[in-house]
């Protein structure tokens, strides 16, 4: 089985994956996968300046976000934070999100 990393962190395989979660909405956005004999990177750019790289091989996904996350890992989503996002992470693996 194939090892799974977000922004660094190790989580578990979830089948049908995790959903994002923008806290500011976007508009348009491209999306590019790359395939290689080794494996496949995957860009998503979006108008809010949210840029998602993920790169598959046989040994690990690993997907790279340039904003600061939070796993809602009950409920399978990702929280794409802003710099005034305040979160709460629950003991319970929930997420809090003050708007």
């Amino acid at each position: 089985m194939q090892k799974v990393f977000l922004n660094g962190r190790e989580m578990n395989f979830v089948e049908g994956g995790y959903q994002y979660i923008f806290m500011e909405p976007y508009e348009k956005h491209q999306h590019r996968v790359i395939k290689r004999d080794n494996g496949e990177l995957t860009l998503q750019i979006y108008d809010n300046g949210v840029q998602i790289r993920t790169l598959v091989t046989p040994e690990e996904v690993a997907t790279i976000v340039n904003r600061d996350i939070a796993i809602d890992y009950v409920n399978h989503k990702v929280y794409i934070l802003e710099p005034d996002s305040k979160v709460t992470e629950n003991e319970d693996g929930t997420v809090t999100i003050e708007e």
